[in-house]
């Protein structure tokens, strides 16, 4: 399934969601597309949840760190924050690979097993409930 967006604009907020399998390709795919729907967002909030990536065999960590140098095509803003939902210490360990290289273009960013504090520390905990609709959509 791969990568879907799902935007609650008028906080600036996004939900990434990655699904069974991704590639190195489509990781670098996505965040060049993210980089361009989000231009005008600011502050500029997202959460990604990769709890439901299954399969890992097509992302590298060397993939993984230079896809998050695309992360520089982005204007920075002072509170742009990034919060990554993981599930296992493997998806730990790809999230902070990317977090290497993408904490030079955002203000901050943060690795989660629990959604709730998540959501507090990017602070749309108000949002709960609609992005949890949109993670079970």
């Amino acid at each position: 399934m791969g990568f879907t967006r799902k935007y609650i604009r008028e906080s600036n907020f996004v939900l990434t969601l990655v699904r069974d399998s991704v590639s190195d390709k489509e990781l670098c795919d996505h965040v060049r597309l993210l980089t361009a729907e989000t231009v005008d967002m600011h502050p500029f909030l997202e959460l990604t949840d990769v709890t439901e990536l299954r399969d890992l065999s097509g992302i590298t960590e060397l993939g993984t760190i230079t896809t998050g140098t695309f992360e520089g095509e982005r204007k920075p803003h002072k509170v742009d924050k990034l919060a990554v939902l993981v599930a296992s210490d493997e998806l730990y360990e790809l999230a902070a690979a990317y977090m290497a290289t993408s904490l030079y273009y955002r203000h901050e960013a943060k690795i989660f097993k629990d959604f709730r504090q998540a959501i507090e520390w990017l602070g749309v905990a108000d949002l709960e409930n609609e992005i949890n609709n949109l993670r079970r959509e």
